[in-house]
């Protein structure tokens, strides 16, 4: 029985253990704890580490940590490190062992180790693998990560198995993560609210997320009640994109080509030079995106005894071209100490056309009102240049298990010119030219360190701060003819400086893990109007702060509870509080708020995530979030154009009141079959908006709101794979309508060639032609449906080939040719 299972565990302890995997050794684990001569005895301890590699002291995660007897090397326990690289093996019979590390593509480590009544809890410390410098004979079988892996306070999600977002960007990518919903401006929704924070690789950016490829993002972190060290602003939480990373020896790297119907094309080039204490990376992404679209407006008001109806259409072509570059380098000034400098230049360029047929009549007369009948030509083109400059510094201490210090500085300016024309043909043969100019300076800066200690067995501390800098420049410059009766031209200037400092603290005791956070966050804001207006010129400053608490139990291996709360800010952005009104379509203007005022949020959440077998998963959330101070986009259909004095619609952003959901959200995963894998998630919650705004009186909406999401993926042979989505999301209330249902399913196959290292893929995104954005909105005395179609069913052919260590098949199984420099030895 032993002697069958020994040959088990060395089988899977051989490579990163996944779910799967380590399922199947806590079984062996229990079968040879119940057979083997070890479980009779009573007295325990434990061995706990941290795996990293020995180049550039980066934690090595999920990655197998066995222990093995001394005297016939068999299978006595084992573990799977963390994010962090951290493992810890409990209950471990006293004894003499032999603790073996083993990640692909490094050299196993192993060492000797006792754990005895004198020295029952043995901590190894950080223990270093280097990588492996001969490449196999044949090809290596991998263990796989779970696609999506719940640590209960935030879900790790690995794209690098969504076959869907092939030659895609972030947005593709999103649109297939639990939680999440992308409208078609790349506004990314979490349950249902847009104040979401996105990071890159843990830091803001300037980057949109239809400039950031998918094939250069490994996971995406969904953190939907973040601790007190995050920065509080989000208030929906906050999606962190992490970037792939390459440590293997030498030269590897990446290319990539796919080409879309109706003129679309994506090249990419990734490199990656790894040798002693350097690691130099780099990457350029080439993107030429064309896409038609249309939309229209059916609008009814009715003011006394006046009734008027708006019809509106309109029909376009957008296409946008994007350059984005990425180089960095990690140098290892010491074995604990290491340097990252990374500099990402981007530019972009647009150029869109439109066109929009507008009809206004009233009802009551059949009179035209002024501007009411029109054809408008508008063309939109502009160019925006934008780099990320990134200095990060980390330090550990291999004495003292997860001591650790970081510190991270990064600028980002960016600078976008838009220019915006419109040739406007009225009913009455009457004309008219206008051209509107924007141009934009904004500039983000931050410096931050962290710094977390070890306080007995299990407890930590962390203390940090940050300091924030944004400033935003937009000058706006408006000519027409005819001309109009004053110059709406201006310029406004806003700058905010936020100041923090956290602590938390962190522990357990028995089955029970708990940690408890405090944010503090000190905001200053200016804004400057070149032209006299209302509120042109104010100041805020306020100071808030952001608690944070985790209460976690772990009724099984298998099973854990956690509890957690925080509060969270969402403060107004530079374009939200710019009183200037855009007159791009003179019938629906648009008009910023300088007395805006952050939104506060209260977030609870009850989370469960337990196995059932070897591979099947399930986790539920139960969530309740408060918002208060809510900020909303209001229509108000009768308002008076100060500058043409025609009756039109006017958009802004008000603080209405408080809006509060709450639900429960479910993420299942399984294998029906050998081939097959199926992973979905559902979600249900009840969302309610009340307050009052000037147009509306009092309001109180509520609706319940459905999601889901089904990925499937079939390994028809050996080198193809076929995936099929689908998404779904049912109504969405808010001040004043509702956003209406949204679903799309898309498809793609990925076959493997060149001995695995090249693959061709096809994709077609929303098969049915179903993905539209619509938009219901109703107040007393008008109602409006709108209607948005961008082009979305599309089919995309590419090729990538990987070459260098990158290459390697992550499907064939290897000889039993093992080379020697991967049989293991000591750890550095």
């Amino acid at each position: 029985m032993n002697v069958l299972l020994t040959a088990l565990v060395r089988f899977f302890s051989a490579r990163p253990i996944g779910l799967v995997q380590k399922q199947l050794v806590g079984g062996m684990l229990l079968v040879a704890g119940l057979a083997g001569p070890l479980a009779a005895q009573a007295q325990t301890g434990s061995v706990s580490g941290k795996l990293l590699d020995a180049a550039n002291n980066e934690p090595l995660p999920f990655a197998g940590v066995v222990l093995l007897r001394a005297t016939d090397s068999s299978f006595v326990a084992g573990a799977q490190t963390l994010e962090t690289g951290a493992f810890a093996i409990e209950k471990v019979p006293f004894g003499n062992y032999v603790l073996r590390a083993s990640v692909v593509g490094y050299r196993t480590g192993q060492r000797a180790v006792a754990v005895t009544a004198a020295a029952p809890a043995l901590e190894m410390g950080p223990l270093r693998l280097r990588v492996a410098a001969t490449k196999l004979a044949e090809v290596v079988v991998k263990g796989q990560r779970a696609i999506v892996t719940d640590n209960l306070d935030k879900k790790v999600i690995d794209v690098t198995k969504d076959l869907t977002a092939t030659g895609g960007t972030a947005v593709d990518v999103l649109q297939n993560v639990p939680s999440v919903t992308v409208d078609q401006s790349g506004a990314v929704s979490l349950r249902g609210s847009t104040n979401v924070r996105i990071l890159v690789d843990g830091k803001p950016t300037g980057v949109t997320l239809d400039q950031l490829p998918a094939s250069s993002i490994q996971n995406i972190e969904v953190v939907t009640n973040p601790s007190s060290r995050y920065d509080a602003e989000g208030s929906a939480g906050i999606i962190n994109i992490v970037l792939k990373k390459e440590r293997q020896d030498g030269w590897n790297g990446q290319a990539n080509a796919t080409a879309g119907t109706g003129e679309k094309y994506n090249t990419s080039l990734s490199l990656n030079y790894h040798k002693g204490k350097f690691n130099v990376f780099g990457s350029y992404d080439f993107r030429d995106d064309r896409r038609t679209g249309y939309g229209s407006v059916r609008q009814r008001t009715t003011r006394l005894d006046t009734t008027v109806v708006l019809n509106q259409d309109r029909t376009g072509v957008f296409q946008g071209t994007s350059h984005a570059v990425r180089l960095g380098l990690d140098y290892a000034l010491t074995p604990d100490q290491t340097l990252t400098l990374t500099v990402q230049p981007r530019y972009n360029s647009q150029d869109n056309q439109e066109n929009i047929i507008s009809t206004q009549t009233n009802l009551i007369t059949g009179a035209t009102p002024p501007l009411g009948n029109s054809t408008r030509y508008v063309t939109n083109a502009g160019t925006a240049r934008q780099a990320d400059f990134s200095i990060d510094y980390r330090r550990l201490w291999p004495a003292q298990k997860g001591r650790e210090l970081t510190a991270n500085a990064i600028y980002t300016p960016v600078q976008n010119s838009i220019g915006v024309n419109s040739n406007v043909n009225y009913r009455d043969q009457t004309a008219g030219i206008q051209h509107q100019q924007f141009d934009t300076q904004n500039d983000l800066a931050s410096a931050q360190i962290d710094y977390v200690m070890p306080v007995g067995e299990k407890g930590r501390y962390e203390l940090g701060a940050k300091s924030i800098s944004r400033r935003s420049d937009n000058d706006y410059k408006y000519t027409s003819l005819p001309a109009l009766a004053f110059d709406p031209s201006n310029r406004f200037i806003y700058h905010e400086f936020i100041q923090a400092a956290y602590g938390t603290y962190a522990n357990a005791a028995g089955a029970f893990s708990y940690q408890l956070g405090l944010r503090l966050e000190q905001t200053n804001t200016r804004g400057d109007q070149s032209t006299d207006v209302p509120n042109a010129h104010f100041t805020r400053s306020y100071l808030s702060l952001f608690p944070s608490a985790v209460l976690a139990y772990d009724v099984s291996k298998e099973n854990r509870v956690q509890l957690s709360y925080s509060r969270r800010v969402q403060r107004p952005g530079a374009d939200e509080l710019n009183p200037f009104t855009d007159r791009s379509d003179p019938l629906n203007l648009r008009t910023g708020n300088p007395l805006l005022f952050p939104e506060f949020v209260h977030s609870l959440e009850l989370g469960n995530q337990r196995y059932f077998g070897a591979s099947s998963s399930v986790s539920a959330t139960a969530f309740y979030r408060l918002e208060e101070n809510t900020i909303t986009n209001i229509r108000d259909p009768f308002f008076r154009d100060p500058v043409t004095n025609a009756l039109v619609t006017n958009t802004t952003r008000l603080n209405v009141g408080q809006e509060t959901n709450y639900g429960l959200e479910l993420v299942a995963s399984a294998p029906v079959t050998s081939i097959w894998k199926v992973s979905a998630n559902a979600s249900a919650f009840r969302r309610i908006i009340k307050g009052s705004v000037p147009t509306n009186l009092d309001f109180n909406n509520s609706n319940i709101v459905y999601t889901g999401r089904l990925n499937t993926t079939v390994s028809a042979t050996k080198k193809l794979d076929l995936q099929l989505s689908a998404n779904y999301r049912s109504p969405v209330v808010s001040a004043q309508g509702q956003r209406l249902t949204q679903f799309n399913a898309d498809f793609a196959a990925k076959q493997s060639v060149l001995k695995d290292k090249g693959s061709i893929s096809l994709r077609v995104s929303d098969i049915f032609n179903t993905l539209q954005f619509n938009f219901n909105a109703y107040g007393p005395g008008f109602e409006s449906l709108a209607r948005n179609k961008r082009e979305s069913r599309i089919v995309y052919l590419g090729f990538t080939y990987r070459f260098g260590n990158a290459g390697e098949s992550s499907r064939s199984k290897r000889k039993d040719d093992q080379p020697d420099d991967t049989r293991g030895g000591g750890f550095d």
